[in-house]
């Protein structure tokens, strides 16, 4: 069913349905993060007086799966401090636009890529978080001859909303991101491959996939060496901008969602891979091991006959002069007396295009199995997944349209994940969908909220995850009889 989409507008609500997708809308922090209380304990945090805040650092901080310990209360509230900046402090200090008399400039510490990214956005979109009097020239006053020069000005459009280039996007919620998941041992890293969901039929069919620009959060490795090497691990979750701004039919948000549950499958797709080897299509099958044919009762194809002709032996030429007489030879005759008759065939195949063409027709003879898809210096690895037994994989996702970020979680059944590697998987039940309000990157205390989502997410992914009480037995007692036997 999910093949028979061939574009957007192929997209109905029958194929959210067949997946057995159930959204949640405008979910609450405690219900998107599956435990809550790795949700930052806000108030109890804020209360820390500033002179006992290093002591109780320490005391905050919890194992993760990497070996380290995650950040504490004081890493928080200066992530806190620096998102709730004015924006108009904030985008001086990017340009370097001297403060107002009276006023110092605001340091804007490790949210400074954030801001620089975000006044960038100020261009195209109007900053919500001023009031609408003074969005349309923030920086005049009532008297107009104390107007301040346009080159002074904080909030200066030059296009609209539509007309945002997508880079910008990505890097405001690649900048955000960071300032949680550094922290936690994980970076936001484009993929060296590209995304796709693939779909394998249970009929011997070539598989299909869906195409996704979504990006991943990915865990660092400990080791100095891996990580200079460019080794990620996981993918942690997702990360999916886009540049739609107009929602004014059906299909058009059917075709958003449609990209969102994309870059959650895909993810799920990814994370599965932990333990496995990657098997190519058609790899060891005869026919991606053996030369085409061509020909039949009509003869050989293509350019077979070309190549044919190379070896008949050559017809003596016409006339040719050397040294004042005539002779006719051919290059087979010139290179068996030592004569120079141009290049030699590989390095004419090398630099004519008749030698090129030659080199793609071979390739293309071979009929070699498609290219990996699997990313080499990945470590495809379930990261934060509980113990074996539960049936489903829970994938986040950060949204992001317009000026706005979401943070969705999303229950994907393992049969399901069977089912589209070709399996009959049966029924798999619900794919369900928590999504948190849409929070407004402008406006200082919803990008707070965002962030405190982030963190709960990041804490929740990155846990140590405690070994069953069989398992931990069992490892206990290999590691006694390992003692006894030394």
């Amino acid at each position: 069913m999910l093949q028979k989409i061939h574009r957007p507008a192929d997209i109905e609500p029958a194929h959210f349905e067949a997946l057995g997708l159930h959204v949640i809308a405008n979910s609450s922090p405690e219900d998107i993060i599956p435990e809550p209380n790795f949700l930052p304990p806000v108030e109890e945090w804020n209360a820390i007086s500033a002179d006992n805040l290093s002591e109780a650092n320490n005391a905050t901080k919890r194992p993760l799966n990497n070996g380290n310990l995650s950040p504490g209360a004081q890493t928080y509230r200066e992530r806190q401090n620096e998102l709730l900046t004015d924006n108009t402090a904030a985008f001086r200090t990017v340009r370097r636009i001297p403060p107002p008399a009276g006023e110092v400039p605001v340091r804007l510490g490790n949210a400074y890529e954030f801001f620089k990214n975000l006044e960038f956005f100020s261009g195209y979109w109007e900053d919500t978080s001023l009031s609408p009097k003074s969005s349309t020239d923030p920086d005049a006053s009532d008297n107009q001859e104390d107007k301040v020069p346009h080159h002074l000005q904080t909030h200066q459009r030059t296009g609209t909303g539509a007309q945002l280039p997508p880079d910008y996007r990505q890097h405001l919620l690649t900048a955000f991101i960071k300032l949680v998941a550094y922290d936690f041992g994980c970076n936001v890293s484009f993929p060296r491959t590209e995304p796709r969901l693939y779909l394998t039929p249970t009929t011997p069919s070539p598989p299909s996939h869906f195409n996704s620009s979504a990006t991943f959060i990915y865990r660092t490795p400990t080791d100095r060496a891996a990580a200079r090497s460019g080794i990620v691990e996981g993918p942690v979750a997702a990360v999916s901008c886009r540049t739609s701004t107009v929602f004014a039919t059906e299909p058009e948000e059917h075709l958003d969602l449609a990209r969102e549950v994309i870059a959650v499958l895909l993810t799920a797709q990814q994370r599965a891979r932990e333990g496995k080897t990657e098997k190519r299509f058609g790899e060891g099958k005869w026919w991606t091991t053996k030369p085409r044919w061509g020909g039949g009762t009509g003869g050989p194809i293509g350019r077979e006959p070309d190549k044919a002709s190379d070896d008949v032996p050559a017809v003596i030429g016409g006339p040719e002069k050397i040294a004042g007489e005539e002779k006719s030879v051919t290059a087979e005759a010139k290179r068996a007396i030592g004569g120079i008759a141009g290049p030699s065939p590989s390095k004419r195949s090398k630099r004519g295009k008749d030698g090129l063409n030659m080199q793609i027709y071979e390739n293309y003879r071979k009929m070699m199995p498609p290219s990996s898809t699997w990313d080499r210096r990945a470590r495809y690895s379930s990261i934060g997944r509980a113990a074996s037994g539960q049936g489903y994989d829970d994938v986040f996702l950060v949204s992001s349209l317009n000026h706005h970020v979401s943070i969705i979680r999303v229950r994907v059944p393992d049969q399901l994940m069977s089912a589209l590697e070709g399996n009959e998987a049966g029924n798999w039940g619900r794919m369900t969908m928590w999504r948190s309000k849409w929070y407004d990157l402008f406006i200082g205390k919803e990008r707070v909220d965002a962030m405190q989502v982030i963190w709960g997410m990041m804490a929740f992914l990155m846990r140590k995850i405690e070994e069953p009480d069989t398992v931990k037995k069992a490892a206990d007692d290999a590691r006694s009889e390992k003692m006894d036997l030394s």
